[in-house]
């Protein structure tokens, strides 16, 4: 499904307006970002925590290849000019691969002891949100900053699924879309969902182990 706003992403300026300049940037990363490829690259960036916009992103690629190309040709001549022209365009991309393979890898190893806290904070009588929110206080990053913008969302209006899809697309993670699955369904139809997520936590845990 399709990732819908909330104040993890608004570009927030504590007490000052936005400028006509960061309005335009803001609105042109919007209309990017709606079509097809520029789309992909925001969820990218996203899920490697990377604080740039789509154009600023695009832009980079244009800046480190130009930078890299005129070393290239100051040290090898043409050859080497094109060399790093070309490879400079790879760059910004295999960094944000890199950034996000690993946030993802650090989030499935903690995903385990993420739902053993969630699990008691249910136990005790948290509802759902109060649960995320003490996974939040307690849970090391990138998890924190991730069930924060959650509780965050959640307290400004935004629905529950909705918030769990968004954190989703900053994810990717297969694991944490089975657990919000599972959150789902008992919403829906009821159930223990404190066992429901030690069940979960159990199997992911094992899968760790496994792929260590």
């Amino acid at each position: 499904s399709d990732w819908q706003p909330g104040p993890a992403d608004a570009a927030t300026h504590a007490g000052d307006e936005e400028t006509s300049r960061e309005q335009m940037a803001r609105r042109l990363d919007n209309a990017l970002a709606k079509r097809g490829i520029a789309g992909s690259i925001r969820a990218q960036l996203r899920r490697a925590d990377v604080k740039l916009t789509v154009v600023e992103y695009l832009g980079l690629h244009v800046v480190v290849a130009l930078l890299l190309g005129f070393v290239g040709f100051a040290l090898r001549g043409a050859v080497g000019g094109g060399i790093g022209l070309i490879g400079g365009f790879f760059v910004p991309r295999i960094y944000v691969t890199i950034r996000q393979n690993r946030r993802l890898k650090a989030f499935n190893n903690q995903l385990a002891d993420i739902l053993n806290l969630w699990v008691n904070a249910l136990r005790a009588g948290y509802s759902i949100p109060q649960a995320m929110e003490a996974v939040a206080n307690e849970a090391p990053a990138p998890a924190n900053i991730e069930f924060r913008r959650v509780v965050s969302e959640i307290s400004i209006g935004v629905p529950l699924d909705v918030a769990f899809n968004n954190m989703l697309t900053r994810i990717g993670s297969e694991d944490l879309d089975l657990v919000f699955t599972a959150v789902n369904i008992q919403r829906e139809v009821g159930g223990n969902l404190a066992e429901i997520l030690d069940t979960i936590s159990e199997t992911i845990r094992e899968r760790v182990r496994i792929k260590g």
